[in-house]
């Protein structure tokens, strides 16, 4: 028996949610994943940082940011001071001149007008499209296949911070892979693979809050998805957009009739 996808369901799914007024990210690929960060408290006379994903994804885990050091998932949803940073927490973890620039070169970060602003983007811009030529190349998002770079030893994410970071227990680790079907009948089924996201985000950043820790417990729905929750807390903002979608819909269904 043949086994194809099905491309027209697919094209389906992909009308039907953009009928639910959702729309996919159309960000360019050196801005994917962009965050702008706000000093709390501030009369916003400052200009906002901009937190440039791409440019800590190959070097630090997920997990290590919104676990260890506790950046919440949402932008601005941490509320980073400069004292905070100042004591060691949030930015201040890395930034202390050994394992990244130290706190005083301030305006690597913030941008001291619209002028300074523009410089810092097209100087990120040119770092972005350099590093761009090191890495696996993908069709969505930062145009980036990060996994792919992880796996190839490209990349080498560093997970611990001393001080910080608590050991894992690799044998507590779930690397198994699970199938998933789909609600839509004739949709390619999805293979959950546990592996390949603990690298990046060991368990904590998904379980016990976003996702049941019981397989199958967790009502998904695509609708909910690309609203921002469960897979959409990272995918369609940082990891793989989701319009990727035979990224995770990769097991061919049977053509009917055959």
């Amino acid at each position: 028996m043949a086994k194809t996808f099905h491309a027209g369901v697919v094209f389906g799914l992909f009308i039907s949610l953009c009928g639910t007024g959702i729309a996919f990210a159309a960000a360019k690929s050196y801005e994917y994943g962009n965050v702008l960060m706000s000093e709390p408290g501030k009369d916003n006379t400052a200009l906002p940082v901009t937190f440039r994903h791409w440019s800590h994804r190959g070097k630090y885990t997920c997990r290590l940011c919104h676990v260890d050091l506790e950046f919440a998932q949402l932008a601005n949803g941490t509320g980073v001071t400069e004292e905070d940073n100042r004591n060691g927490m949030y930015c201040g973890a890395c930034h202390n001149g050994k394992e990244a620039f130290a706190l005083e070169a301030c305006t690597r970060c913030h941008p001291k007008d619209k002028q300074h602003e523009q410089q810092l983007a097209q100087q990120a811009k040119r770092e972005f499209q350099e590093l761009k030529k090191t890495l696996p190349p993908a069709t969505y998002g930062n145009k980036i296949d990060w996994m792919k770079a992880e796996q190839d030893g490209i990349i080498k994410p560093k997970d611990f911070l001393q001080g910080i970071s608590l050991r894992k227990n690799e044998k507590m680790v779930n690397s198994r892979e699970e199938p998933r079907t789909p609600a839509l009948p004739g949709l390619p089924n999805i293979i959950f693979s546990h592996a390949k996201h603990v690298v990046w985000n060991g368990c904590g950043m998904c379980h016990p809050d976003t996702f049941a820790l019981e397989s199958g417990k967790t009502p998904i729905t695509m609708k909910a998805i690309t609203e921002g929750k469960f897979c959409g807390r990272c995918h369609g903002t940082i990891a793989f957009a989701l319009n990727d979608c035979t990224r995770c819909h990769s097991k061919p269904v049977l053509n009917p009739g055959s």
